[in-house]
């Protein structure tokens, strides 16, 4: 559900979309496939630890956010430089931090 309101806000932002990825092993083939200009990760997502994915965008210099339901999570915690967009105000804060992020 969260995933399909983000894909409507950014669609309508005028952004293009790749994805959602469900899984962990989907989110990195499809970095490895197409090597995004920027990436909205869910702390929550399936399959593995969403800190290895965040690991390979930034070794390659790609810009990142996280989106979670609350602040204190290991993830965020070790990747402190990624904004984090919380999951409630999602819809009002979403665009304005992937521009700063991306610009």
């Amino acid at each position: 559900m969260v995933a399909s309101i983000m894909t409507d806000i950014l669609e309508r932002a005028d952004y293009a979309v790749d994805g959602p990825h469900a899984t962990l092993s989907d989110g990195i083939e499809a970095l490895a496939e197409r090597m995004p200009a920027g990436a909205i990760l869910d702390i929550r997502l399936r399959g593995g630890d969403v800190g290895l994915l965040a690991d390979d965008l930034e070794l390659y210099g790609i810009p990142y956010l996280f989106c979670s339901g609350g602040f204190d999570h290991p993830v965020v915690r070790a990747h402190r430089k990624a904004p984090l967009i919380l999951k409630p105000a999602l819809e009002r804060n979403l665009i304005s931090t992937l521009e700063q992020m991306l610009h």
